[in-house]
């Protein structure tokens, strides 16, 4: 029997046990196993964008290990928020430290990518394949490896240019349209870096579904600048029909209510300081509005009855609303919209955030401990009615944390191990950050 086939037989033998576990799951519970348990990914990341697509892949119940280069790991352990961004997107994982730059290390490699599903990175431009690593390689190993790549661009002639996820906001537009005249602002999350990530994980999902009917893996590639671009498009195809790019959002009377006609779009004061967006984009959002704030006489005229009239007569419209609500406190103008169907929002700080009813009531939260506190971070923002709730099933590691087991997995022995470890192949740490311990 020649490799390939032992693979497809060894492959076909795995599949059989997750059906197995599978039906033995449903018969014990009303509740599915998560959707990708069984599915084996290597996660070469650091930072933002490919940790989040790993975080992503292993809450959705794939089993990820991150490699980390034994010296440094992930960048992200070395950065002056003293770990957040690391604590944040890296649970559920399997950590080991591994130099890849050593043949013994690509040995370890080599055999980690032959059991494995997806290989997933972002490095810079031709680092896996400087290093030998690269899907042309990987595929030689196992021919239904897949392999997502996060980079600036996806090919073109940008495509060999290191890139990050504030320059694509502001070379792709979002950053214009975001800011005021002349002062492009960006967004205040590390949007882009998760955007392209999800994208990847959309691509690697695809592949995944499309190797059951072939049998090959894939080379996907995911760019942050193209995910802006993707994201500005109903911008751009505005731009195109009216010959004029669209006034920046900070721009007075440039926000998306006047760009879709709405008459009622924008923040209003409360009596005790706080503000309250509302939001009017249809007439059953007019009546509602009308009735919690006491406009019988405008809630049927003909003057207001759909919205390019409302949009005509928007200052008018929201003088009046602003002596309204500035006479209610948050808490009475927020129940009365609340009732009446009218969408609203506060302006909400992440310590906002944290004591949310929908966050908390409605489960969202996981725990994230670090040292003896703990600590919340959101859920996978998905829900699955048939699949058990996503929930942490390992804290962010240590560096190499799961060195010893992942390599006694692949084979290797006691001695072995130290060998490898004392020729600084690998490494097993508890040093969790690169960052002296605040005091």
């Amino acid at each position: 029997m020649n490799e390939d086939a032992s693979r497809e037989n060894v492959g076909a033998t795995f599949m059989m046990a997750i059906s197995k576990d599978q039906k033995m799951s449903d018969a014990s519970t009303d509740k599915q196993r998560l959707p990708l348990q069984g599915v084996r990914v290597l996660e070469l990341s650091h930072i933002v964008a490919g940790p989040s697509g790993g975080m992503i892949l292993a809450d959705l119940g794939a089993d990820v290990i991150k490699i980390e280069h034994p010296a440094t790991g992930d960048t992200a352990r070395s950065h002056a928020n003293r770990g957040g961004t690391f604590y944040t997107f890296n649970r559920n994982k399997k950590y080991l430290a591994l130099d890849l730059r050593q043949a013994q290390g690509k040995k370890i490699f080599e055999k980690l990518v032959a059991r494995s599903d997806i290989v997933l990175d972002n490095f810079v431009p031709g680092a896996l394949t400087r290093l030998g690593l690269d899907y042309a390689w990987g595929r030689e190993i196992n021919r239904r490896i897949i392999y997502c790549s996060v980079k600036g661009f996806l090919p073109g002639p940008y495509s060999d240019r290191p890139f990050l996820d504030e320059l694509a906001q502001m070379a792709g537009g979002l950053a214009y349209l975001t800011g005021f005249e002349n002062q492009p602002m960006r967004a205040g999350a590390s949007v882009t870096d998760i955007g392209a990530a999800t994208y990847g994980v959309v691509g690697i999902l695809a592949a995944l579904y499309r190797r059951e009917q072939t049998g090959e893996g894939d080379a996907i590639e995911t760019g942050l600048y193209d995910t802006i671009v993707f994201w500005i498009s109903q911008y751009i195809t505005s731009a195109q029909v009216t010959g004029k790019n669209p006034l920046p959002r900070g721009t007075r009377a440039s926000g998306m209510g006047d760009a879709m006609g709405w008459g009622v779009y924008q923040l209003f004061l409360t009596s005790d300081g706080k503000q309250v967006f509302i939001a009017v984009t249809g007439n059953r959002h007019w009546a509602g509005l009308c009735d919690a704030l006491g406009f019988a006489d405008w809630k049927k005229s003909p003057e207001f009855d759909n919205n390019r009239k409302r949009g005509a007569e928007k200052r008018r419209i929201a003088e009046r609303i602003k002596e309204a609500v500035q006479k209610l406190t948050y808490d009475d103008i927020t129940e009365r919209l609340y009732k009446a169907l009218v969408p609203y929002a506060p302006v909400g700080t992440p310590l906002d955030v944290l004591n949310d009813r929908h966050m908390s009531e409605g489960k969202r939260w996981l725990p994230l401990k670090i040292g003896d506190k703990e600590f919340k971070v959101p859920k996978l923002p998905i829900s699955m009615g048939g699949t058990r709730d996503f929930e942490t099933r390992e804290q962010a590691g240590t560096l190499g944390a799961h060195t010893d087991s992942i390599l006694a997995d692949l084979g290797y022995s006691a001695a072995d191990i130290e060998a490898l470890k004392s020729q600084k192949v690998v490494l097993r740490s508890d040093r969790m950050l690169n960052i002296d311990d605040p005091e």
